[in-house]
């Protein structure tokens, strides 16, 4: 059996207008103009929602429940004690809020800055073929179609400091997330809340027991 944890970090980037003024005469009347810059904020909070945490692994033998970093609004998201080869769905895992006044809108990014890396850093599980997202839905299971996140592989990017805890210095975007990485978008200004279920496929070649580590950092572009 293994336990997976997850890190969530949060990384924001606009695209900012210079500001000014012009003066123009007409009339013996003067006319002032100015900009407001465009803005963008951002909040990642893992376990946002009552009854968040792992189900699934049907037929393991094992009652799926949250492990002790997960807490309610806050902590990161501990899939707890997990058998290899069988799917869990993780409720709730993380919810992104996002504010802006850009009226041509923004993008949401989400990925690994590092696959998965046990606990003496020996053994790696690839960030794609292990875990997934989902929007967040009631009717989401284990089994429902999910799009795989993938770790960073952008040249210039500064990779996690992995360790155990899922701790360390979040990723630093030189070039920005891929457009493989995108997870939401709007085309306008309204304030979102937008949630984010999590599966994850262990591989059954997996058998010694260790604690696997990634982190997952959402990025906020403002169009």
């Amino acid at each position: 059996m293994r336990r997976i944890v997850l890190g969530l970090g949060l990384a924001i980037a606009a695209t900012l207008a210079n500001a000014g003024y012009s003066d123009a005469a007409a009339s013996g009347a003067a006319k002032a103009s100015w900009k407001v810059l465009p803005s963008i904020t951002a909040t990642v909070v893992p376990n946002y929602q009552t009854g968040f945490g792992p189900q699934g692994g049907t037929g393991s033998g094992s009652t799926p429940t949250p492990g002790p970093l997960a807490v309610a609004n806050g902590g990161t998201v501990d899939f707890g004690t997990i058998v290899a080869g069988y799917q869990y769905v993780y409720k709730y895992a993380a919810e992104v809020k996002v504010v802006t006044n850009d009226t041509s809108g923004y993008k949401i990014f989400a990925e690994g800055s590092t696959d998965f890396i046990d606990t003496s850093h020996a053994t790696i599980l690839p960030m794609n073929s292990v875990l997934y997202w989902m929007i967040s839905s009631s009717s989401n299971t284990q089994y429902s179609a999910a799009t795989p996140f993938q770790s960073t592989t952008n040249t210039g990017d500064t990779a996690y400091n992995n360790n155990a805890n899922g701790q360390g210095q979040n990723i630093t975007f030189l070039n920005g997330p891929p457009s493989s990485t995108l997870v939401y978008s709007s085309s306008n200004d309204t304030t979102t809340m937008e949630g984010f279920d999590y599966q994850i496929r262990v591989p059954d070649s997996i058998s010694a027991t260790d604690t696997f580590t990634a982190v997952v950092v959402y990025t906020a572009v403002a169009n």
